[in-house]
């Protein structure tokens, strides 16, 4: 019996790769995004693509990348897929920090003190700062890429460094 379901998982599988079919994803393209910020590469930071056709803004294959030490984003589609497919793309930008602490740093671990701080820091409302202006991470951002058969890579610049409380 065991062999019998494995001899046919083995021909569906075989079918599956031989049509071609591969869960209704759209054929891909290489797509990379370099950005920048007041001229200087940007680290650490998300890019999305954004279908322009699509009236919520929203993707069903999601096209996006983190910036790595260069500033280049490197496009995966659902963040495992290489690439993103044909159409065009606002591309939006995000980078966050995260507010510190008001209480300082904390006591020795393993002591009274270090567990109230524990307790306090909990309770404290942080926020965060986009370091990017909020227009490049809103729908209204003014970047865009078309995607298509050739090469699909984009240098942007998000202007200059900001640190705005959200």
């Amino acid at each position: 019996m065991q062999k019998r379901l494995f001899s046919i998982l083995l021909l569906l599988t075989s079918v599956t790769l031989l049509c071609g079919c591969d869960s209704g994803r759209p054929k891909l393209y290489p797509c990379k995004i370099t950005v920048t910020q007041d001229g200087v590469p940007l680290a650490d930071a998300k890019v999305v693509l954004h279908n322009i056709s699509d009236e919520n803004f929203g993707n069903t294959w999601a096209p996006i990348g983190m910036t790595d030490s260069n500033g280049v984003a490197v496009i995966r589609t659902n963040a495992q897929y290489p690439g993103a497919a044909a159409g065009k793309y606002r591309i939006t930008v995000e980078k966050y920090e995260p507010e510190q602490s008001r209480l300082g740093p904390p006591p020795a671990p393993d002591t009274p003190a270090y567990a109230r701080w524990e307790e306090r820091v909990a309770n404290e409302d942080l926020g965060q700062y986009s370091l990017i202006e909020v227009i490049y991470a809103s729908p209204e951002t003014p970047l865009e890429i078309e995607v298509g058969r050739g090469t699909n890579d984009k240098t942007i610049d998000v202007g200059k460094p900001v640190r705005i409380k959200l």
